[in-house]
């Protein structure tokens, strides 16, 4: 008889063997796996038979997939597309909810601050990554003793809830409702989401999946507040929010650049207003920002999913078209929100719109342009469009190297705009790294920015393998901020 504690020992600590293994491609295939070990509670099989039956579900799963995939030409790419993006990125999405409602309503909610939810997950993190996942790699073994001696427990992939009051004196009320949220009791999982929440097994605790389980933290406690708000507060408050989040990055990071929100203007017998206007040294950048629930992976058609794209982000694209036309036919006057007038001298920049979105359109952020214009309001520019995450990770380069972002904000709206046809990988740091790499210049110049390229029956699809620039940017800024939070706690 297996002991449920054992397999997800050898889980976690063969990750990639694991992997092997069950013939897995990506890393939602090994979710699956955990979910699927969910259900085989209090029978008494061997970890080769839980293997095979996986094996065979998987299987039959393709299979059916297959068949009833009609007319859906992303089938491919959301059947494989598996992004993770840095820590503390993925975890700021909770700061649009905090936002929202303020110190006091988050207490009343939830019981415990805001800042007490940071702390614990992020030591949490800590002990996972830092320590334990440090300690296993290690292969030295009076280094391992000496390692283990300056952490207790260092060698459980699992957490206990005393050890984590450990850390926080006379917290520990506040500690248990955290715990209540984030976590599951591992055979009481739903679906593979609940996978990717903390699963625990008596007095211990899993977290296996750490991207997947603080983009997810977003969904958990939106509803809780959704359902104290009520659906229609919550959504519009929820947009204003997310403009607010954003804005309020924009100018800590570009504290000597102009930056506007919410400016207005009339045109076309209408009053229009841009979201947040940025002037850098070469470019003006107007972002739109849209923060309406978008899953490609609920669209199984190619019909339904322009469809929820228009929907969502079809208003967005409108005005983003409107304001191009305003500019273009030579006017530069706004005004605030309180009646100030405003003039933008345009002449002198390159004009870039970007699309920003909470949450991730995955693989179709660099399809948009292929969209038939039809499906969308008139479609003259394209914006580029990033997720919150992919903003939020952009605008740190841009604190160390603004030109680097202004050189890739000129080459990929030039790239979208000019080879409609041409789909760029499928993630954006990707691309982001690919056009600003020195090494690939002469690539992107005489190649990729070509005008002549810009055939209509012509598909084009470029893939940067493995993904080598999204692991360099998530390497530096989740080392940034698990050192930098321990350096904190050291220094208080």
């Amino acid at each position: 008889m297996y002991m449920l504690d054992s397999f997800l020992k050898i889980i976690y600590d063969n990750y990639y063997d694991i992997n092997r293994t069950l013939d897995l491609e990506v890393d939602k295939d090994i979710i699956n796996f955990v979910f699927f070990l969910s259900k085989y509670k209090g029978k008494n099989l061997s970890l080769e038979k839980i293997i095979s039956d996986f094996k065979k579900s998987k299987q039959m799963k393709y299979q059916k997939s297959i068949n009833e995939t009609v007319n859906d030409s992303f089938f491919a790419e959301k059947d494989i597309i598996h992004f993770t993006y840095p820590f503390k990125e993925t975890f700021r999405r909770l700061d649009i909810l905090y936002d929202m409602i303020g110190k006091s309503k988050w207490k009343e909610i939830f019981g415990y601050d805001f800042e007490m939810l940071y702390y614990v997950i992020t030591v949490i993190i800590c002990r996972i990554v830092l320590c334990h996942n440090c300690y296993v790699q290690m292969k030295d073994e009076n280094e391992k003793n000496n390692f283990k001696n300056l952490f207790y427990n260092v060698e459980n992939c699992f957490f206990t809830k005393k050890e984590i009051f450990g850390y926080f004196k006379n917290n520990k009320r506040e500690i248990e409702l955290i715990l209540n949220d984030i976590s599951i009791d591992f055979y009481d999982q739903k679906s593979t989401k609940d996978s990717c929440l903390i699963l625990k097994n008596g007095e211990k605790y899993y977290l296996f999946f750490i991207w997947d389980f603080l983009y997810n933290l977003y969904d958990i406690f939106a509803e809780k507040i959704k359902n104290n708000l009520g659906n229609n507060k919550f959504n519009d408050k929820r947009g204003k929010s997310f403009e607010n989040v954003c804005f309020e990055n924009i100018q800590k990071t570009f504290p000597n650049y102009t930056s506007y929100k919410s400016i207005q203007y009339d045109y076309r017998n209408g009053n229009h207003e841009v979201d947040i206007l940025l002037i850098l040294n070469k470019t003006i950048v107007m972002f739109e920002c849209k923060a309406g629930s978008f899953d490609t992976y609920k669209s199984d058609d190619d019909g339904k999913l322009y469809q929820n794209f228009a929907k969502v982000f079809g208003k967005g694209y409108k005005t983003i078209n409107v304001f191009n036309d305003y500019i273009s036919d030579g006017n530069n006057t706004f005004r605030t929100k309180n009646g100030k007038k405003i003039q933008i001298d345009f002449k002198n920049h390159k004009i870039i719109y970007v699309n920003l979105s909470l949450y991730n359109i995955e693989f179709l952020q660099t399809n948009v342009q292929k969209i038939k214009s039809d499906k969308l309001h008139s479609v003259k520019v394209y914006p580029i469009c990033w997720n919150f995450i992919d903003f939020l990770t952009f605008t740190k380069v841009a604190c160390a190297n603004c030109d680097l972002l202004e050189e890739y904000f000129i080459k990929r709206f030039n790239m979208i705009n000019q080879n409609k046809q041409l789909t760029f990988d499928y993630d954006e740091a990707d691309v982001f790294g690919f056009l600003i790499d020195p090494s690939q210049k002469e690539f992107v110049e005489n190649y990729l920015l070509k005008s002549s390229l810009s055939n209509q029956n012509l598909d084009i699809n470029f893939n940067i393998s493995n993904g080598v620039y999204r692991k360099e940017f998530n390497e530096e800024l989740d080392i940034q901020y698990l050192f930098g939070f321990i350096d904190s706690v050291n220094n208080n």
